[in-house]
């Protein structure tokens, strides 16, 4: 059904994909508001200062109640962000894909071309997923693609904002080299549905995909209130490289080493605090707990584009 009320907050992270998003004339967030107004949409955006911001303007907007969707143009930390704003509200959550990573975007079939996106929110269109939601040593917040402690945490710890906006997913590939040599596994206990399992490093994911397109999990999750939880069973820098190795090719699933089971809730303990990363960013450290909100996400969904309408550029 047709959007009734026009007003769609866009909430921008100016350093997503290495600033390739921003809101200049003719950047992608530029375009995607024109394009909204050529839908008969009336689109606010609003700039985030600093990590956590994108949060605290997504609490306003819903506060205020004046727009009927607010749209994350940024990454998977940014859509994140939003969404931990945005939660308990019926507001829809729109995605506009312009950041280092936008694994959730490529896993729910969202354009990133911004007239296509603009048509999917104006038609009105939307689908409902789970996020996760994770308690660390920092606070408590939504996710929406995965969690994970250990190896991959301890790189996207490493990574600094600067480096992430001058070099993007490079940075997280020369860091990853780096680590392979370096990192000092740990062990840990993954309590998974009451059931405790040992684990060198985990990932507890919402979807199918990580760090791109590349498949980590058989099933996506996002539809059903759980997880999948992906626990690696041994240390050192050959498992490493091995488990990178399966995940590119499609194949961690067969990994004999490589344990992937579906859970409601899942606690991490570990014997001194780690890393913990949540949607690619950093996350605070263990003990870590998680589970679900008390109700889902409504998000945008793409419709098919009718013939002979045109669209600015």
């Amino acid at each position: 059904m047709p959007v009734q009320d026009r007003t769609v907050i866009i909430i921008a992270n100016p350093t997503a994909g290495g600033g390739g998003g921003g809101s200049g004339e003719n950047g992608c967030v530029a375009r995607f508001a024109r394009c909204l107004r050529h839908e008969g949409m009336r689109p606010v955006v609003l700039h985030t200062a600093h990590r956590g911001h994108a949060r605290v303007l997504a609490r306003e907007a819903v506060q205020a109640g004046a727009c009927t969707h607010i749209v994350a143009a940024g990454g998977d930390g940014t859509v994140a962000e939003v969404a931990d704003g945005m939660a308990g509200s019926d507001i829809v959550l729109g995605i506009l894909p312009v950041g280092t990573a936008n694994v959730l975007a490529s896993e729910l079939g969202i354009p990133p071309d911004p007239a296509r996106n603009a048509r999917a929110i104006a038609a009105g269109e939307d689908t409902v997923i789970w996020p996760g939601r994770l308690r660390s040593s920092t606070g408590e917040w939504l996710f929406v693609q995965m969690v994970g402690v250990g190896f991959d945490a301890h790189v996207v710890h490493a990574v600094s904002v600067r480096m992430k906006k001058a070099l993007g997913r490079m940075a997280y590939v020369l860091h990853t080299l780096r680590a392979l040599w370096a990192y000092p596994f740990h062990s840990m206990t993954v309590v998974v549905d009451g059931v405790a399992r040992p684990a060198v490093s985990v990932i507890i994911s919402k979807g199918r995909f990580y760090g791109g397109r590349y498949v980590l999990t058989p099933r996506s999750m996002h539809e059903h209130a759980g997880f999948s939880v992906v626990l690696f069973g041994t240390a050192g820098a050959w498992a490493s490289l091995r488990y990178s190795m399966a995940l590119l090719c499609g194949m961690l699933d067969r990994q004999p080493d490589v344990t992937i089971l579906n859970a409601r809730t899942i606690e991490v303990i570990t014997p001194t605090g780690l890393p913990v990363q949540g949607d690619g960013d950093a996350c605070g450290l263990t003990p870590l707990h998680v589970d679900l909100p008390g109700r889902p996400l409504r998000v945008a969904g793409f419709v098919a584009v009718t013939p002979g309408k045109a669209s600015p550029s």
